[in-house]
């Protein structure tokens, strides 16, 4: 059996490579392949594509822009003043990939963002004309947080959830076809000729559970993955594509950190390898000590990101209660202390909450400014299946949050006022650093 695994697309105002792959779909190439099937797969996110050899770039940590074009925004964005683009190879670069392999069984294909929905789209209506007797098999984010949305998309199968033991058994039944389950699957990266970075998950789940986010409801039960397996899998992999550079995707990084961080780190570092480590997905500041901001420095951590979600205390429940503004005063004096700086450092504010005023944000700016940290502001987007999803549907009856494309924070939905594009532009100028 022949299998097609394609990652899509990006139709959004902005994106950008921030150590951005599709790791839980690298675990399901792996799976199919430990059953023998043959497998080939296409990432229009891939930015180590030979169609990038002519383009110049500028990385950092291995990340960068990606190729875009420009597109005609969707009605619901048409009182928005920003550009709408679709990021990722152009068609034409799948096109001559399609013509150099054989005919194939089945097509899967993943998806991101539920606003990104457009880029599914457009992959599964070339196949429907290309292969049109090739069932599709749709799964990932969107399929997760939108599953009646994604029925409407016409594919053969939809799976939502990360259960893949689940998985096989659903995909068996409806296809009549003997797919077994594994338990020790990796992701499988060779599915990529180069790679500027390595993405590393250590844990599934999280022990907090914060109102904005979805991850308990794909992941509901918090649970650290055998230390020596990610070792090995990810030192296999540094060694395969020479690189340093590795992000961490885990939504809880440093919990119970002597008994699992720690000793992945000083495992990966005996090997004497100058390895640069990021967390894009923000820490935690109460689990930040002296001894673990000093390891944090040693064992060679470039980019830091701390979750603060805001300055003011009523907000702490919101968030599990898993940081106070001392907590984030004290973590960021000794991560300065352990020798840090404010470029390696900063720190998420939320944006765009429910019944969130714009002046609470600018305040907590304000405050943020005296502190030696870079100011990310992380604007909310309305997750189904959240908490704070099932409040704005009370709150704002009016909004068509059901649309994935409504979802997308970029347009910061929740806020519908006079003069609204004119207050962002204002606080995010105000978040940048002082020149």
């Amino acid at each position: 059996m022949k299998a097609l695994f394609i990652n899509p697309p990006i139709y959004d105002f902005s994106t950008y490579d921030l150590w951005m792959k599709p790791l839980g779909f690298l675990y399901l190439v792996d799976l199919f392949k430990k059953n023998g099937w043959e497998t080939y797969y296409f990432d229009f996110m891939d930015r180590n594509h030979p169609f990038y050899d002519d383009i110049k770039r500028k990385e950092v940590y291995g990340c960068g822009k990606f190729y875009s074009s420009r597109e005609i925004k969707p009605s619901i964005y048409k009182d928005v003043p920003r550009i709408y683009r679709r990021f990722g190879l152009p068609l034409e670069t799948f096109i001559s990939f399609k013509e150099s392999i054989p005919d194939v069984d089945f097509i899967f294909i993943t998806s991101g963002m539920t606003y990104w929905y457009k880029g599914v789209e457009e992959v599964i209506n070339f196949c429907r004309e290309n292969f049109p007797n090739t069932p599709i098999v749709l799964g990932g984010t969107y399929v997760n947080f939108c599953l009646s949305h994604a029925k409407t998309l016409g594919v053969d199968f939809l799976f939502s959830g990360k259960n893949l033991s689940n998985f096989c058994k659903e995909f068996s039944n409806h296809f009549n076809v003997s797919l077994k389950y594994y338990n020790q699957l990796s992701p499988d990266w060779s599915v990529y000729k180069k790679l500027s970075y390595l993405c590393l998950k250590t844990s599934s789940g999280c022990p907090f559970n914060c109102y904005y986010c979805g991850t308990k409801k794909v992941e509901p039960t918090y649970l650290p993955w055998d230390i020596d397996t990610i070792v090995d899998e990810t030192l296999e992999s540094l060694n395969t594509f020479n690189i340093n550079d590795i992000a961490f995707y885990d939504d809880a990084l440093l919990f119970n950190f002597k008994r699992h961080l720690e000793v992945i780190l000083k495992k990966l570092n005996g090997n004497k390898r100058n390895l640069r480590f990021h967390t894009p997905n923000g820490l935690h500041s109460k689990f930040i000590n002296r001894e673990t901001s000093a390891l944090l420095k040693e064992y060679g951590f470039k980019t830091l990101r701390l979750s603060l979600e805001s300055v003011f205390s009523f907000r702490a429940e919101e968030s599990s209660y898993k940081t106070t503004f001392t907590q984030f005063e004290n973590a960021l004096n000794l991560l300065l202390n352990a020798g840090f700086n404010k470029e390696n450092i900063g720190v998420y504010i939320l944006l765009g909450l429910p019944e969130q005023k714009p002046e609470e944000v600018i305040e907590s700016i304000k405050i943020l400014k005296g502190y030696s940290c870079k100011i990310k502001l992380a604007e909310y987007s309305p997750i189904p299946g959240t908490f704070f999803y099932e409040m704005s549907e009370k709150i704002y009856p009016q909004l068509p949050l059901s649309n994935p494309l409504f979802q997308n924070n970029s347009i910061v939905p929740l806020w519908q006022f006079d003069g609204k594009w004119d207050i962002l532009n204002y606080i995010k100028q105000q978040s940048f650093p002082v020149k």
